[in-house]
């Protein structure tokens, strides 16, 4: 009679056992590889949003900048009408304190009415 020797469902000799390596390294071949692809198709995207955030940044930056210039020349401009409505009073005394005294009584009139 023939002896029947169980076998495992796994090959476990040493022919396995020099596989495993080879093995491992096609994984972390392919892992790498994977990784390289994932990084390449990446990086254009990742040059695209950087570019874009450095182009609102720029804008954001020359809309301040016309904003404080702006803001300037209303403040300039502001300052020479003062100015020349000051220099005006001066000129004509009588007619600015009519005007005040008109704008004065009709103020009067119109909080009074209510």
């Amino acid at each position: 009679m023939q002896e029947h020797t169980p076998t495992s469902a796994t090959n476990s000799g040493p022919a396995a056992t020099a596989a495993a390596p080879d093995i491992m390294d096609r994984v972390a071949k392919g892992a790498h590889s994977g990784i390289d692809a994932a990084t390449k198709a990446a990086h254009p995207a990742v040059d695209r949003v950087a570019s874009s955030a450095h182009n609102v940044v720029d804008n954001a930056d020359e809309i301040g900048a016309q904003a404080a210039k702006a803001i300037e020349d209303a403040g300039v401009k502001g300052e020479e009408l003062a100015a020349m409505g000051t220099s005006y009073m001066r000129e004509h005394p009588v007619f600015t304190l009519g005007v005040a005294v008109a704008a004065g009584y009709l103020l009067s009139r119109i909080l009074s009415s209510r």
